[in-house]
């Protein structure tokens, strides 16, 4: 009797200690995977909103760059993590609902990740050189009407946002553009500020300090209202209706992440969304602030690869360079 009350105790001395282990998390750095080099808008963010949260959870959190096959290095390495809170990863629309239809991954983005939360959205700044001839998309789509093929689309490379919505205006008016590919984007807007590409695809954020230093000009934004920081600048919608393009970062966890940690970080991203530094933060860069549950970003993930996978199938092979 005595060995079966000692077993017992043993027993629910192990449960203690292990519900323990488990109300602890975290108890050591949390590894943030972001999938491109430093210096990017994904990177500023997660850095941005790693060490809010650090703040919150009393863990450093380091973020590690892991960088290759645009952006699907960094993912991967996410997918196969242990799903025990210690590594989450930033991530964002292009990667989570459009990558998917331009070749083959190593994961799958729906089944291979938990979704945690959103960061932030973004549309996106229609720009042109500082002394060119357009005006207006009208100007834009006229010339390219005029001369099929030869007004110049510039992007960071087959797949990425900017070069998808490139395409999405050419698919939308019947109009073809010269798809020129540059490797990051920091070399498309050295070429759109001085001339040598008509035009380009930026996120606001990035765009905004050479917009304000007049080396570029924006003649259009991708969201379906005028943007807060450029309030006379139409959207392209009101010149193409229904052209919408709204770009998200968000964090990310490898699947199987426990619900109890996935509602902490959620619960924690929350806090920082409606904090007046994070408002501001987020509002000099051109950010939006998107808030919401784990399941608000699994559905706006699943609803924009159905609409990226329909946009996909309706452009020719040889504009996605295969």
């Amino acid at each position: 009797m005595r060995i079966k009350i000692l077993a017992g105790l043993a027993v629910a001395l192990a449960v203690c200690v292990g519900g323990a282990q488990a109300q602890a998390w975290p108890n050591k750095p949390i590894k943030l995977i972001v999938p491109f080099a430093p210096g990017g808008p994904t990177d500023q963010l997660a850095r941005h909103v790693g060490s809010k949260l650090a703040e919150a959870l009393g863990q450093a959190v380091v973020v590690e760059n892991v960088v290759g096959a645009g952006g699907s290095v960094g993912l991967d390495r996410l997918a196969k993590s242990a799903p025990d809170g210690y590594t989450i990863g930033a991530s964002a629309n292009t990667l989570q609902a459009i990558a998917p239809h331009l070749g083959p991954l190593p994961y799958d983005t729906v089944k291979s990740f938990t979704p945690i939360g959103t960061i932030a959205g973004f549309p996106f700044a229609l720009m042109v050189g500082p002394s060119s001839p357009f005006n207006s998309v009208s100007d834009l789509l006229a010339r390219a009407r005029q001369r099929p093929g030869e007004v110049s689309s510039a992007s960071a490379g087959v797949g990425t946002g900017q070069h998808l919505a490139a395409l999405l205006l050419s698919q939308r008016t019947g109009v073809t553009f010269n798809a020129v590919q540059y490797k990051g984007a920091a070399p498309v807007m050295n070429d759109i500020m001085g001339g040598h590409a008509d035009f380009a695809f930026e996120v606001i954020g990035s765009a905004m300090p050479i917009i304000t230093g007049g080396k570029a000009r924006v003649i259009a934004t991708t969201d379906t209202a005028r943007h807060p920081l450029l309030p006379n600048v139409p959207t392209v919608a009101e010149t193409v209706p229904g052209f919408d393009i709204v770009g998200w970062f968000a964090l990310f966890g490898p699947a199987n992440l426990p619900a109890d940690i996935t509602r902490k970080i959620n619960d924690e991203l929350g806090k920082i969304h409606r904090s007046d530094d994070f408002k501001k933060y987020l509002e000099v860069r051109g950010y939006q602030t998107l808030p919401g549950s784990a399941a608000d970003l699994a559905t706006r993930a699943q609803t924009e690869l159905v609409k990226w996978g329909e946009v996909v199938k309706a452009i020719p092979a040889s504009a996605l360079g295969r």
